[in-house]
């Protein structure tokens, strides 16, 4: 019987059972009868509402549109996701070679770009030796790195992927005495969700001034930025 339909029908027995014990007041066992069903009846309801609570149906997937203020997110997913940035450039400006790879999936690639060229992908696991090589020239030269993470803009992002436009500036301290401000870039990286965890899977990135005039110059992209 349908929610609606049985209330219609409590109501009509009470009234109809109301108007008796009105004209008989020795009509008690109906009246008994009366308090056990409406109690019974919140009994069911209690039980149907505790049911609900144990089992919530699952909440459908949020896929963001891109478009800025768009609230079909899921706002722990967008704040693991800036954690693993921000990471990013943690480890890598503090040498820590083991935790700055571990922020990456299995088979991630990097984009690089060379003069006249296409687009080459590079796995990063084929990295680490150029890594280490590259934070230990650092080190040896007195060069402090520093990536400061700033916009992050989300263009798409759902329960197990997103892609993101990370804007960075780059600083460098040399012998803890001049600072100079290198290059400003631009990330474009791709996310993947590996068993719980953010992990980038795929990025490049671009020196502004270089994007402007055309050209990537080899120089500048392996030994500036990294």
């Amino acid at each position: 019987m349908r929610p609606i339909r049985l209330i219609v029908v409590v109501y009509v027995w009470f009234f109809e059972t109301y108007k008796q014990v009105v004209n008989n007041l020795k009509m008690k066992p109906i009246l008994i009868k009366f308090i056990v069903l409406i109690s019974t009846l919140s009994l069911l309801t209690s039980c149907d509402s505790n049911m609900k609570k144990v089992h919530p149906k699952q909440e459908a997937e949020k896929i963001s549109s891109g478009i800025p203020g768009d609230s079909n997110i899921s706002v722990s997913d967008r704040l693991a996701i800036k954690d693993v940035m921000n990471a990013y450039a943690l480890y890598w400006d503090n040498s820590d070679v083991e935790r700055f790879f571990k922020l990456f999936t299995e088979d991630a690639i990097r984009i690089e770009r060379m003069d006249g060229q296409k687009d080459v992908l590079i796995p990063m696991q084929e990295r680490k030796a150029i890594a280490s090589e590259r934070l230990n020239y650092f080190k040896s030269q007195g060069l402090q790195r520093r990536h400061l993470m700033a916009n992050t803009h989300f263009l798409q992002q759902n329960d197990s992927s997103a892609y993101i436009k990370q804007y960075t500036l780059l600083t460098s301290t040399e012998n803890e005495k001049e600072l100079k401000l290198l290059s400003t870039i631009v990330y474009d990286v791709w996310l993947r969700k590996v068993d719980g965890i953010w992990k980038i899977s795929k990025y490049k990135m671009d020196l502004d001034g270089e994007r402007v005039s055309g050209k990537i110059k080899v120089y500048a992209f392996n030994k500036l930025l990294c």
